[in-house]
């Protein structure tokens, strides 16, 4: 059960990040009246992808991990 528990976990801090970077985005853009893409937009997108392929992985969901991967 707490195998399960810490997965979970990684799928949703991998998700938190997907949603975060967005927000994050959005709020540089409003501040500065232009459409910006911030450096931490970029970490965040790239460390949700891996957790994602990790919770993929974890739970040997083929779909998973190939979506990560191709995107």
């Amino acid at each position: 059960m707490s195998e399960l528990i810490y997965l979970y976990s990684l799928g949703f801090i991998a998700q938190f990040f997907f949603s975060l970077r967005v927000i994050i985005q959005w709020f540089y853009s409003e501040r500065e009246a232009k459409v910006i893409t911030p450096t931490i937009y970029w970490i965040l997108s790239l460390s949700a992808s891996l957790l994602f392929f990790m919770y993929g992985y974890f739970r040997d969901d083929f779909a998973i991990m190939l979506g990560q991967f191709i995107g």
